[in-house]
């Protein structure tokens, strides 16, 4: 459980909660050097800290294979930024760090996913892409804060139905990857502009992706796809559709009409 502890410590010259400075010295053991105190961001290793609390930690390439499972003892971390490392899953107690808004594990080795994810009800934005994740536990639809979730190139094979109660989700992308489907309840995501599903190996679509109005961008091309759905023609706010490289057939009237109107207001279309 994270500690109550306030008693104050130093990590290299800052004052820092006790159980926080303790976690940032066994990180640095880790790594092999001190982490820095100069701001964080995705390029960079180091940590930012208020009120004798760090709010965000960022390690990039540093090797790291395992996160310690004290990393909850940054009880008050908003940004976590570990990119370009080694880690192959991330510990249970990631669940306790119920202040996180934005976590980033970018080019990494992660084959699971604790089903703890799901406690990080204030997660903005979550960035899993190029992993090895086949699949993705049931709790991530319990991320009801999130914005923006990453699934670029980590060999998943299928969405798990609870992705739609993600009521708050405007930007999906899983591209790259070995999806035959999508489930039904994608069409929950009202709020969703941004689709990017290229290259998968997707055979069909739900009708319910007519439900997606708000959608500006739909990447669908280098499937497998022999038809669409007659409800896709909802999507009027398309600014920009991808379709080609697929086995699409004679498409119905009602599709080619919808494609003509979408050309003559601006669209981008690749079919």
């Amino acid at each position: 459980m994270t500690p109550k502890n306030n008693t104050i410590s130093d990590y290299h010259g800052i004052t820092l909660q006790q159980a926080e400075a303790a976690f940032l010295h066994k990180l640095e053991e880790i790594i092999g050097e001190p982490i820095p105190s100069t701001g964080i961001g995705f390029y960079r290793t180091g940590f930012v800290h208020s009120k004798h609390q760090v709010t965000g930690l960022s390690i990039r390439e540093k090797g790291l294979k395992s996160l310690p499972d004290s990393i909850d003892h940054l009880r008050n971390l908003k940004r976590l930024y570990l990119r370009d490392n080694q880690l192959t899953t991330l510990p249970e107690s990631i669940g306790n760090l119920v202040n996180l808004e934005n976590l980033d594990v970018f080019n990494n080795q992660i084959k699971t996913l604790p089903s703890s994810i799901g406690n990080l009800h204030k997660l903005h934005r979550f960035d899993l892409s190029r992993n090895y994740l086949h699949a993705l536990p049931p709790s991530i639809g319990d991320l009801n804060s999130l914005e923006r979730l990453g699934l670029l190139n980590v060999e998943l094979k299928t969405i798990p139905d609870t992705i739609g109660k993600l009521s708050n989700l405007w930007d999906f992308i899983a591209s790259i990857n070995q999806l035959t489907s999508v489930p039904h309840t994608i069409g929950n995501l009202t709020k969703l502009k941004r689709l990017v599903l290229h290259n998968n190996q997707l055979q069909s679509l739900p009708d319910s992706l007519g439900d997606l109005r708000q959608l500006e961008l739909l990447s669908l091309h280098t499937n497998q796809l022999t038809s669409l759905p007659v409800s896709i023609t909802r999507l009027t706010s398309l600014t920009i559709l991808r379709l080609e490289k697929n086995r699409l057939q004679t498409l119905p009237k009602k599709i080619q009409t919808w494609l003509n109107m979408l050309k003559k207001k601006g669209c981008g279309i690749r079919q």
